[in-house]
């Protein structure tokens, strides 16, 4: 079944609308996508400036009570007095303790200030007595010693600072108003070998998340301590929870779900026991209304193109009539009415496209009379060139003629001089076969070299080592003439020398190499025959070329043939230095009859 096929002008009114269709959906696209970053990349400067503002509290209340760690831990006094209140006290006889021990002790707590509102400071020793700033009244802070976290520490060096992260308030009368105590404590000793005693400080957590909601009311933010726990947050359900793994990732996290919500997330790690602040701020939030946005700017979208879409094809249609038109007269002409006219006219590209049409219309019987006017003209001239050839086996036999009359006569050099002519013009004449086997062409090649020594006053020995297993190889014909002739007239400058033909094979590579021991070249003559080789443009060009001609064939030639039919596999190299010859190395895919015939 065919396919109905589109007009010139469908396919015109086709992509026009198309590339009004393309770029809106691409623009639309873009913009909510860029609205969206834009929107997320200001969403998370808000939320690194509300975390470095909380960092910046936070740090300073940590500040405070490893202040006060410090102030108690090294006053000298402080501890004194800490020792003869625990000398003093007998834990078997009621819990009774000396006042006046107890008392310097007491008062040094009590003058102890800190950043950001209440905080708790206790000292446990390890004989069962405890100090704080704050009444103990109807608060049995006994209970202290049975924390986990407090026996944990019972082996830990002196000087460990520990950050117990969240807890229940301790202090009952303060429970309600602030159920939640952040918790750091230090272990310190009185005597070298004595045990652990601790000092304890806690903060309510409700401090810190007050902060979060002052600088951060259109974000959630919390403290993370380095498990991912929720240390404060606003919510006081969700102290104690974790937070899942990628919330702890440092930086931007553009988009998570947690629980049952999609957030930007933002993470600014804090400089202390590897707590963290994060900011989770609801993805509505960040994109507001930008669906709205985009469902606004769709559909002024669509009534514009709707609208310009009707003017487009109005104009395109006005347009592409003269083409119409032109195609209607060239089907006509096609059915043989060649006095169809299209009367297209106008100054414009199509106007002068259908005036040029119709003047092709009104010369074309003259030139189909021309045509067959100068086809009988070129039979005419085939036949008389054709009439005008010599066969070239009346040349052959007319040689070869001469030659058994000279050999009859005695003359046998010369008889050899004209078999080595006639075997060499066969070779040159005969163009059939564009590839030979390399024993034919280095046959060739002896014929060639008794020619030119027959020419020249001194010979010029040639060697051959061809293995034999590449005889058989075919290269293109006049392949290896050129190279020869190149060392007998310009590196043995046609004296008596030596120049040496051999060939191996390496894999599915054939080597040739031809070498002489005449005159060689200098470094920058060898570098311009090498830019010789390589230059581009029409072979022959280069004047260099036009002294190592055969047939038309030279040096530059045949590396152009050769690089041509073989591509990159095919490589020539050229070695010499002066008075050492020349050295020239071809490098050819062996191919033998049949894969030759594929080549040509």
């Amino acid at each position: 079944m065919n396919r109905p096929s589109f007009s010139w002008r469908q396919k015109l009114i086709t992509i026009s609308l198309l590339c009004l269709v393309i770029p809106s959906i691409m623009t639309l696209a873009l913009t909510g996508l860029y609205t969206k970053n834009e929107l997320t990349t200001k969403a998370s400067v808000k939320a690194e400036q509300s975390l470095e503002v909380a960092d910046l509290y936070i740090s300073n209340i940590v500040r405070d009570m490893l202040n006060a760690f410090n102030m108690l831990q090294y006053d000298s006094e402080f501890i004194t007095n800490l020792r003869l209140a625990s000398n003093s006290y007998d834990n078997s006889k009621g819990s009774q303790v000396d006042f006046f021990a107890y008392k310097p002790v007491a008062e040094k707590l009590e003058q102890l200030t800190f950043f950001g509102g209440k905080t708790y400071v206790t000292i446990v020793l390890p004989n069962g007595l405890y100090f704080s700033n704050y009444s103990t009244y109807q608060n049995d802070l006994s209970s202290l010693y049975k924390e986990a976290w407090l026996q944990q520490m019972a082996g830990d060096p002196v000087n460990t600072t520990n950050w117990i992260g969240v807890q229940n308030n301790y202090v009952r009368s303060d429970s309600e108003r602030f159920p939640q105590l952040i918790t750091v404590v230090r272990t310190i000793r009185l005597y070298a070998n004595a045990s652990n005693a601790y000092i304890i400080i806690s903060k309510p957590e409700q401090q810190i998340h007050e902060i979060f909601s002052k600088y951060a009311e259109d974000q959630t933010m919390m403290l993370l301590d380095g498990s991912g726990t929720i240390v404060s947050h606003a919510n006081v359900h969700m102290i104690g929870t974790k937070v899942p793994s990628a919330m702890l990732t440092t930086g931007l996290t553009e988009k998570m779900a947690w629980n049952g919500g999609e957030y930007i997330a933002y993470n600014h790690p804090l400089s202390f026991a590897e707590w963290s602040l994060q900011s989770l701020t609801p993805y509505w939030v960040v994109t507001g209304n930008i669906g709205n946005f985009l469902n606004d700017i769709f559909v002024f979208q669509a009534l514009f193109f709707v609208l310009f879409s009707f003017v487009l094809l109005y104009l395109l249609r006005q347009l592409t009539k003269p083409i119409v038109q032109l195609v209607k007269t060239a089907v006509r002409v096609e059915l043989g009415n060649l006095d169809q006219r299209s009367l297209v006219t106008g100054q414009d590209e199509i106007g002068r496209l259908g005036s040029s049409f119709d003047r092709m219309l009104d010369k074309i019987e003259d030139m189909i009379r021309q045509i067959e006017w100068e086809q009988g003209r070129k039979r005419m001239a085939e036949l008389e060139a054709l009439q005008a050839q010599i066969n070239p086996h009346f040349l052959f036999n007319t040689l070869n003629s001469i030659r058994l009359q000279v050999r009859m006569k005695g003359e046998v050099e010369i008889a050899e001089i004209i078999s080595s002519l006639s075997t060499v013009l066969r070779m040159t004449i005969n163009r059939n076969n564009e590839y030979i086997t390399l024993h034919e062409e280095s046959n060739t090649i002896q014929q060639y070299m008794k020619l030119m020594n027959f020419r020249h006053l001194e010979n010029v020995e040639l060697s051959i080592s061809l293995a034999s297993d590449t005889l058989l190889a075919m290269i293109p014909r006049f392949t290896l003439q050129p190279l020869i002739e190149n060392a007998y007239l310009h590196g043995l400058k046609q004296k008596h020398g030596h120049i040496y033909l051999s060939s191996w094979k390496q894999g599915h590579i054939l080597y040739i190499r031809v070498e002489d021991n005449g005159i060689g070249m200098t470094g920058e003559q060898l570098a311009d025959v090498t830019s010789m080789l390589t230059e581009t443009g029409q072979p022959g060009d280069d004047k260099r070329e036009r002294s190592s001609r055969i047939n038309g064939i030279g040096l530059r030639n045949v590396h152009e043939r050769l690089r041509i039919i073989y591509g990159d596999v095919y490589h020539m190299e050229i070695e010499s230095s002066p008075g050492q010859g020349v050295r020239l190395t071809l490098r050819l895919p062996i191919t033998f009859h049949k894969e030759a015939n594929e080549h040509a």
